[in-house]
């Protein structure tokens, strides 16, 4: 089973051919397994925030899980996070680190011959003067290649902290080469957002900042943005600039972070139902002003979203899946930053660099998040949901891990 979740690493590199999504493969070969164990905390609000999302669905649109359409745009989340939960069901003994070495030092290579060819093509500052002109390499979106890119970006930050090497340095400067060409700018903001997190000292304090600061500073552009002549449950909408990116800009601020608001407004609890964004919704009954119950609805499954995974959130589920989402990711960070700290201190260095991955790009991918809908996006999440499936199976992992926690037991017990 460990070597599907391999293929699947590996095939992240494109999106033309999404069979990196076979990461999930274990839950169907062996879901019996899950009883009986153990898991890190992070899984707790995980699983609670699959069930939440799973009832939603089937409140709002339960025949979205028989349409393959539901699963590779509005439902992404199960591609995204179910190998998560498949690295709870088998062990390896891999070695980690040489692994995602050699994937970073892959992903990269075969990267480099389209990138040449798009330098040669276009020039490197070409997107100054023609945005279209980015560089998406295998992916069928710029945000897609862009995010993927910024991900990998962290994987060579996490590889060089634990080997230093100038192959490693030499790659992480191709690497954010290609970043740049991207013009994905949310990604090279929250590529960016790693280098001051690590300087400062990954504090926990830092994290709980950022993340309320991204929420805060979401709602505050969408309440500032909201013009209250508009009925933003309306759906269409065209804003018209000559420059795409900044028209990009506008109908974000515009448009979809005011709806999605509008959508919150409506039903702040629950939210309005999961992959209800870009559906049609006639009417909404509302209950006390904290349940909406929409009705009318018309729904589409398309690549329209709120282009903030918190505002989106918030618009389909509410209060509940965005804290259920900020307590995994708070979590996650928490249980990568030990791992570390185990390997280095217990371990030999063991798995290192697969934990600060985990650490780092999680960090990343949460700044990523108030520019666009990263948090689900397979591009963005798979490699890092890989990542921790291996670390969750791995047996070398886990014992020391468990050897760092008894330590730390009896250092607190003699205190």
């Amino acid at each position: 089973m460990a070597y599907i979740s391999l293929l699947a690493l590996f095939l992240t590199v494109t999106n033309l051919v999404p069979l990196s999504a076979v990461g999930f493969v274990p839950i169907i070969l062996y879901s019996w397994r899950f009883f009986g164990r153990r898991y890190p905390a992070f899984i707790t609000p995980l699983t609670a925030l699959t069930a939440f999302i799973v009832v939603s669905t089937l409140l709002y649109d339960p025949k979205s899980f028989t349409e393959f359409e539901f699963y590779r745009r509005d439902g992404n989340f199960f591609i995204s996070y179910a190998p998560i939960f498949a690295g709870c069901l088998y062990v390896h003994r891999l070695d980690l680190n040489k692994v995602l070495r050699t994937f970073f030092i892959f992903a990269v290579g075969i990267n480099i011959p389209p990138y040449a060819y798009y330098v040669v093509e276009t020039g490197i500052l070409s997107i100054f003067t023609n945005p279209d002109n980015s560089f998406g390499s295998y992916f069928i979106a710029r945000n897609a290649a862009g995010g993927f890119f910024a991900m990998l970006f962290c994987l060579g930050v996490g590889c060089y902290l634990q080997k230093r090497s100038k192959l490693l340095l030499a790659l992480i400067a191709a690497n954010a080469l290609m970043l740049f060409s991207t013009y994905s700018r949310g990604s090279l903001l929250g590529a960016a957002a790693v280098l001051p997190y690590l300087y400062f000292g990954r504090k926990r304090w830092l994290l709980a900042v950022l993340m309320g600061g991204l929420i805060a500073g979401s709602l505050a552009m969408a309440v500032f943005h909201t013009d209250g002549t508009i009925n933003y449950m309306g759906y269409p909408f065209n804003i018209h600039n000559q420059d795409a990116k900044v028209a990009n800009l506008n109908i974000r601020y515009e448009w979809l972070w005011p709806r999605a608001l509008a959508y919150f407004e409506q039903s702040p609890i629950v939210g309005l139902g999961f992959g209800s964004f870009d559906d049609h919704i006639g009417t909404v009954t509302s209950y006390f002003h904290l349940f909406g119950a929409p009705s009318d609805i018309v729904v589409e499954h398309s690549d329209s979203h709120a282009h903030n995974s918190y505002l989106n959130a918030l618009a389909e589920t509410g209060v509940i899946g965005l804290f259920l989402t900020v307590s995994f990711f708070w979590k996650l960070v928490e249980w990568s930053k030990d791992g570390a700290a185990a390997s280095a201190l217990v371990g030999g260095g063991q798995n290192f660099s697969a934990f600060r991955f985990v650490e780092i790009s999680s960090v990343c991918l949460l700044v990523m998040a108030a520019t666009e809908h990263r948090l689900v996006s397979p591009s963005n999440v798979l490699i890092l949901s890989l990542v921790i499936s291996l670390l969750l199976a791995s047996q070398s992992a886990n014992a020391i891990t468990a050897e760092f926690n008894r330590r730390k037991s009896l250092v607190r017990s003699r205190v």
